[in-house]
C-alpha cells in the first residue's frame, strides 16, 4: 500500500508542478530583490535560486549543486556565519558526487580530494576570521580563530563519515550485491537532508 502511495504521488508531479514550486520558493528574494536592490547581494541571490531550482526543480541532476555551491565561496568571505555555513554546504555538495565516480581506482582520488578541500577551507577560514582581541598575544602563540563550527554542523558532518563507512564497506560486506541501491538512497537521502538546511539558512538570511 505504501509502494502504490509514493508511485501514485510520482505520478503526480508534472514539470509545472515542480515549476510552480520553485517559483514560489524564489518569490521571497525576488520581492527583496524588487523592494532594496543591493549590488553586494547578487551573489547571494543567486545562490539561493540555484538552491531552489535544486531543490525542487524537475529531473535535477547531483552535479547541478555546484550552481549555489560556487556562488556561496563569494559569500563566504562576507562574514563569519557564511564562511561557517560555506564549510558545510560545500562538503555536502562535493560528498552528493562521489556516486558519480565509481570505479574502485576513483575512490582513494575523490576521498583524498575531498578531504584536502576541506582543510584548505579550514586553514583558509581561521586565517581569515581571527580573534582581534587574540592578535595582541601573537607573540605568546596563542592566537585563536572565531572560526568553528556549531554542535549541529559537527554532528551532521560526523553523520557523513558513517554514511560513507555504511555505503562503502559494511554494506558491501555483510550483504554483497543485494540491496544494491541502498547505499546510493542512503547516501543521496542524507546529503538531501543537509541542502534542506541550507536552503533553511539562506531563506532566513534573505527575509532578516
Amino acid at each position: 500500500m505504501l509502494c502504490f502511495f509514493f508511485f501514485w504521488l510520482q505520478c503526480q508531479i508534472t514539470p509545472l508542478t515542480t515549476f510552480v514550486k520553485v517559483l514560489l520558493s524564489i518569490t521571497p528574494c525576488l520581492i527583496k530583490a524588487w523592494r532594496k536592490p543591493q549590488p553586494g547581494l547578487v551573489a547571494r541571490w543567486i545562490a539561493y535560486a540555484y538552491t531552489c531550482g535544486f531543490l525542487f526543480g524537475w529531473h535535477v541532476h547531483e552535479k547541478a549543486s555546484l550552481h549555489f555551491t560556487i556562488p556561496l565561496a563569494i559569500v563566504a568571505v562576507q562574514s563569519l556565519e557564511d564562511a561557517k555555513h560555506y564549510f558545510l554546504v560545500s562538503i555536502v555538495s562535493c560528498y552528493s558526487l562521489f556516486p558519480l565516480l565509481y570505479e574502485p581506482q576513483e575512490y582513494p582520488i575523490k576521498v583524498l580530494l575531498l578531504l584536502l578541500h576541506a582543510m584548505v577551507m579550514w586553514l583558509g577560514f581561521s586565517a581569515q576570521y581571527l580573534d582581534e582581541k587574540a592578535l595582541k598575544k601573537e607573540k605568546a602563540g596563542e592566537i585563536k580563530s572565531k572560526f568553528e563550527i556549531g554542535r549541529v554542523e559537527k554532528t551532521y558532518l560526523i553523520g557523513l563519515v558513517l554514511v560513507e563507512i555504511v555505503s562503502q564497506f559494511l554494506h558491501p560486506y555483510f550483504l554483497g550485491d543485494r540491496y544494491a541501491f541502498m547505499p546510493l538512497m542512503l547516501i543521496s537521502t542524507y546529503c538531501a537532508v543537509g541542502i534542506m538546511y541550507t536552503w533553511i539558512w539562506q531563506l532566513r538570511k534573505i527575509l532578516a
